[in-house]
């Protein structure tokens, strides 16, 4: 695998108010529901960059050099994962529209001009409908056993279809819900308990690319490209939940959390297991999401925010640099 160190991110929703992670009701995209590595590489130009406490170091998402159509054409568009891949949050998704899965399909013109052009339907002829699966849903995960019992997103990848037109490209977004969930065994310093919560995320998000990279599993001979994100902070690594546009705190558990103790040392091991695990499998690309939101966390102004006011999915803002960054992974598919 290459893992391609583009800026993308899965959550790091600590907050134990899951209902934020709504579910699908969204159009576009026919398919699938969600129920039941090699070497680091500078991704369109990016440059190679160092990592924080998100996880190990990455590479720049490629700036105007991603602005053109990618060369690998692929027939199918599948999106899985969890509510950043769906519909964001329950709290109010139209001001977090559109997301950056409809704007890889399709380019809404007239809110982003500059895009025009810039689309898996016009550069691919990749139909939005007929040509997208999206399996995504608020609230999955990809832990595997104990008390979540069956990966969420394995259980996705094995429900989509078992033929699809090839080249197959498969886009999504997992984790911040598998960390949220060791939130308390961080917060309780049990090191045995969090220790056991990254294995048992790593068992199910293994056992999802396996499924989705086994020879033939769309069909005799389709290639599939998987291009998935690592998991953002909404704090960036300061730990400071407070929501600056709005001068708030952040819902739930957020706001438990110190402002003085970065959340840094809880991500970490998160990202730096999907470094590791990423590289064992060639078809699967590791976009950095982390990286790519420093510096457009919770506490900063408006102008800068690339959060909706729930503290844990992005909005319209980050939704476009979430497109932005899934592009540049594209444009670099060999």
């Amino acid at each position: 695998m290459t893992i391609r160190w583009f800026f993308a991110a899965a959550v790091l929703p600590l907050s134990i108010a899951i209902a934020a992670c709504g579910s699908s009701n969204d159009a576009g995209g026919t398919g699938g529901t969600g129920g039941a590595g090699g070497t680091a590489a500078g991704g369109a130009g990016g440059s190679a960059g160092a990592g924080t406490g998100g996880g190990a170091g990455a590479a720049g998402s490629g700036g105007g050099q991603s602005m053109v159509c990618p060369t690998s054409v692929h027939k199918t568009l599948v999106v899985v994962g969890d509510s950043i891949s769906d519909v964001g949050g329950s709290g109010g998704p139209d001001d977090q529209k559109p997301f950056y899965r409809t704007l890889l399909a399709k380019n809404d013109d007239s809110l982003y001009p500059a895009w025009k052009g810039l689309d898996l339907a016009t550069c691919w002829g990749l139909d939005p409908n007929a040509n997208v699966v999206k399996a995504s849903v608020g609230g999955a995960v990809a832990t595997e056993g104990g008390s979540s019992g069956a990966s969420v997103l394995l259980e996705q990848v094995k429900g989509l279809p078992a033929t699809l037109e090839g080249p197959v490209l498969v886009v999504g977004t997992i984790g911040g819900n598998d960390v949220m969930a060791g939130f308390i065994d961080f917060l309780a310093n049990n090191t045995a308990k969090q220790q056991q919560d990254v294995a048992d995320f790593v068992k199910g998000w293994d056992d999802a690319m396996d499924e989705l990279t086994r020879p033939d599993r769309f069909g005799s001979g389709v290639k599939v490209d998987v291009l998935i994100t690592n998991i953002y902070d909404p704090s960036g690594g300061t730990g400071d939940f407070t929501y600056t546009p709005e001068s708030k705190s952040c819902p739930g558990a957020l706001a438990l959390w110190p402002k003085t103790q970065s959340t840094d040392p809880a991500l970490k091991p998160w990202n730096d297991a999907l470094v590791t695990e990423a590289g064992k499998y060639p078809e699967v690309h590791l976009l950095e999401l982390h990286g790519a939101f420093l510096g457009h966390q919770v506490d900063t102004t408006a102008a800068d925010n690339w959060f909706h006011d729930d503290c844990i999915h992005p909005n319209a803002m980050g939704h476009e640099h979430l497109r932005e960054l899934f592009w540049g992974g594209i444009v670099a598919l060999p």
